[in-house]
């Protein structure tokens, strides 16, 4: 039978509970809170907080840092807790983080905030989470998962604040490599594009590859040399362009990152065009290369209305594959 953790609610002075000290915190600070703000509102403090003496008049927070920053955005005097005699600080952490996943799902950073803290603060050991605690979180209990959701906990407060919205974390942890000029130049343009996690890869990657290639050639990294790889590829003005989509100028923008990143590309699809040309292919026959000769695999499909024409359209396929042109066109796309 589940048992009271103290005899009796009692309502405590705002000014008496101190939220500063975030011992047993599992939501993060800044997380917003607008949806609890409206049920505060309406219904008031329906689940008293656990807090925990520290002296005389002061209390800590055991559970309820979210309630406590809501009482305190819509100006509430007093607060109903439970005040706690438990002395075992690491027992309250874990009630702690076992309430909050019985009310909801846990962002993906609470849940590197809580292994970050059960590391650092508790000292438990890494056999212990990945035992006890990955498990608990619903994450894959591994190594590699483990150090994955540490290293987002170590992220600088402006990428983890993204990670609340639109920022993959993968890309969060590599991006925390730049410079946090060339940071807040990426986030901008995953903002203004409005780009999912696989658009995002392409665009951190490209900008990445071309951020090494500048250093390489003595450029020193900073938003000054991601805004000129940005001019210098023309994307830029592909940006300003007001006629185009989101995604259209998203597209012509990897295009121009691209040829800038693998500079023969143009050359080799001029080329490319002039070989398939002189094949003569007829209008059933679609032969489409790889994009920006990425794969080293020619599509070719074609239609016929009869058995006959099924076989013309064999032969002449047959004939190509014999031609010094076919064989040109698919050493472009394996230099690609």
């Amino acid at each position: 039978m589940f048992e009271l953790p103290c005899d009796a609610v009692k309502m405590i002075p705002f000014e008496r509970i101190h939220s500063e000290d975030r011992l047993f915190a599992v939501s993060l600070p800044w997380s917003p809170i607008d949806h609890l703000n409206r049920s505060v509102g309406k219904a008031g403090i329906l689940s008293p907080l656990h807090v925990q003496k520290t002296g005389s008049d002061s209390f800590r927070i055991v559970i309820g840092f979210r309630r406590y920053l809501s009482c305190r955005t819509l100006g509430v005097e007093n607060i109903p807790c439970f005040v706690r005699e438990q002395e075992d600080e690491l027992a309250l952490f874990v009630e702690a983080i076992e309430d909050n996943l019985s009310t909801r799902e846990l962002h993906l950073l609470e849940k590197a905030h809580v292994l970050l803290k059960l590391r650092h603060v508790f000292k438990l050991n890494d056999q212990a989470l990945m035992e006890d605690f990955l498990p608990l979180l619903e994450i894959q209990a591994d190594r590699f998962h483990l150090e994955r959701y540490l290293g987002l906990a170590r992220l600088s407060e402006s990428l983890q604040r993204s990670l609340l919205e639109p920022l993959e974390p993968g890309i969060a942890l590599k991006l925390s490599k730049w410079k946090d000029q060339e940071q807040d130049f990426f986030l901008g343009m995953i903002s203004r594009f409005q780009l999912g996690k696989n658009k995002q890869k392409q665009l951190f990657t490209l900008l990445d590859e071309l951020r090494a290639l500048s250093m390489q050639a003595g450029s020193i990294p900073g938003a000054e040399n991601l805004e000129r790889i940005w001019h210098e590829c023309g994307a830029a003005d592909v940006e300003r362009d007001l006629n185009l989509s989101p995604s259209e100028r998203f597209s012509r923008v990897v295009e121009g990152l691209r040829r800038l990143r693998f500079p023969r590309l143009t050359e080799y699809e001029h080329r490319y065009e002039d070989l398939k040309a002189a094949l003569k292919i007829p209008p059933q026959i679609h032969f489409q290369g790889p994009p920006y000769f990425e794969g080293n695999r020619i599509d070719v499909r074609f239609s016929f209305a009869d058995p006959g024409e099924m076989l013309e359209w064999a032969q002449k396929l047959e004939d190509m594959a014999q031609t010094d042109e076919l064989k040109e066109m698919l050493d472009l796309i394996n230099k690609g």
